[in-house]
């Protein structure tokens, strides 16, 4: 049973929730099977380790079974039968952790049974407590825009047109407006995140309806942008349409890392995340106060515990990696190995070990302590694009340091290939690896060749437009005019 997906979801549950599925398989509203009941009892002792050899099947039908002969059948269907309890408790649990839409599932029986008096109250009751919420997200918008359905089956009863107070007002436009809140909510976040795998991996999608809800939210549906949910997402999207108004980096910035700024957490990091991405671009750029930027802004997330993907989950690897470049070329050496030895471990254990190696390699070629920087970074693997990338880049920069010339030169052209081969790479990853790589075989050949001029090459680098690593190849350019002066 050790492999089961029953086995499986058990395990990722905590105590309480154990107790609480207990409580769900012993109610004969639930399950009748008594059969089922001993088999989830039996699993619970062993929660959450599940030791391989005290769930075997055939130890476990002997257990609860005996003197039968075991009959894996029936023991197949007891899995099953708990499965789908363990699933069902989980739908049950999620609803009524969140009263409003118990109350609205009430509201609408209630309505179908003709207790129109009674529906009305639990609406009432449901708003009250919908207008405690501080956070107004989508789902609150949805849950509004339910009530307003179920309030409209009232009036819809009731009404009748005798004079000309019963012409009706303003408050039927509700239904849609709140409808419209919650669309343009999701559709937004939905576009942002299309945006931003665009840039950060080959990919392009067709976003025909964009230009015409940015058109709408501009002109007919300004006052939407009241909503700031709506409005920061507006803005984002503005930005990574055209990066080229610097003003909103820092407008933006300010409004998300702001814990006034009442928006979700989740929309608060995924905000934050398309800024970061957006400002590394400008960094590669040659502008280091963008750096300074990301930084900012990536410490305020680890700060509010808002540094994994979703909630609860591990440590972000690409932020983590982040954190660790930019505040080592900012120069905050102490405060880089203090985050790493604190942080790395709330990491995904399948990855904790790669990302130290390739940190504390950043961290000791920082230090000049290139033996250490070298001995770590060979422990790296490359596990996704972004490892690919640095962790390559890394390695040729310390080996260039050592002076190890024939391996950086081997090492750029291994690099060449995979820039040449990876359909992953996005344009702008493509661009700055290849500039990177252009100039860095530049600057092996400048040191055994007196006719390459420095000069130049210097000043093509700082001009580039986009490059990994500038103020390294600057650095080493600069070396070797010095050196060639004497």
């Amino acid at each position: 049973m050790e492999k089961t997906y029953l086995i499986e979801l058990l395990s990722k549950l905590s105590s309480k929730q154990m107790r609480e599925l207990s409580d769900f398989v012993k109610s004969p509203f639930f399950n009748k099977n008594e059969s089922v009941e001993k088999l989830f009892e039996y699993l619970r002792v062993s929660h959450p380790e599940f030791k391989p050899l005290k769930i075997e099947k055939e130890l476990v039908y002997k257990k609860l079974f005996s003197p039968a002969e075991y009959n894996d059948s029936f023991m197949r269907m007891l899995i099953f039968k708990l499965t789908e309890l363990s699933e069902k408790y989980l739908a049950y649990s999620e609803m009524t952790q969140k009263p409003t839409d118990e109350s609205i599932y009430i509201a609408g029986n209630l309505l179908e049974l003709g207790l129109d008096k009674n529906a009305q109250r639990v609406i009432n009751q449901t708003e009250k407590e919908l207008e405690q919420i501080r956070i107004k997200e989508g789902k609150y918008f949805l849950k509004k825009f339910e009530l307003e359905k179920l309030k409209h089956i009232i009036y819809s009863r009731t009404y009748k047109a005798t004079t000309v107070k019963d012409k009706p007002d303003e408050s039927l436009l509700e239904e849609s407006n709140y409808l419209t809140e919650f669309f343009l909510i999701n559709i937004l976040q939905r576009y942002r995140y299309l945006l931003n795998k665009g840039q950060t991996v080959n990919s392009h999608y067709e976003l025909d309806f964009l230009p015409h809800i940015m058109k709408f939210l501009e002109n007919d549906g300004k006052h939407y942008l009241k909503d700031i949910t709506i409005s920061l997402l507006y803005r984002q999207i503005s930005l990574q349409l055209d990066p080229s108004d610097e003003k909103k980096f820092y407008e933006i910035k300010k409004e998300l890392c702001n814990d006034a700024t009442l928006i979700d957490d989740e929309d608060r990091r995924d905000g934050a995340t398309v800024l970061v991405n957006l400002c590394i671009e400008k960094g590669y750029e040659g502008r280091d106060e963008f750096y300074r930027l990301v930084l900012e802004i990536d410490e305020y997330l680890v700060s509010r515990n808002l540094y994994n993907r979703v909630k609860g989950g591990y440590f972000d690897s690409e932020m983590f990696m982040n954190i660790v470049t930019i505040a080592l070329r900012l120069g905050r050496v102490e405060w880089t190995k203090e985050f790493i030895d604190g942080n790395y471990k709330k990491l995904a254990p399948d990855i904790m070990e790669n990302i130290k190696n390739f940190t504390y390699a950043r961290l000791y070629f920082k230090t000049r302590e290139l033996d250490k920087a070298l001995l770590y970074i060979s422990k790296v693997t490359y596990t996704d694009l972004h490892m690919k990338i640095n962790a390559r880049i890394t390695s040729i920069t310390i080996h260039y340091e050592l002076g190890n010339i024939e391996e950086v030169l081997m090492q750029i052209e291994n690099f060449r290939k995979y820039i040449q081969n990876d359909k992953l790479l996005s344009e702008g990853h493509r661009k700055i690896s290849s500039n990177f790589i252009k100039y860095a075989g530049s600057i092996c050949k400048a040191r055994y060749s007196p006719r390459v001029n420095l000069a130049e090459l210097k000043k093509n680098i700082e001009d580039c437009e986009m490059v990994n690593n500038r103020k390294w190849l600057v650095d080493k350019v600069s070396e070797l005019m010095q050196r060639k002066q004497y």
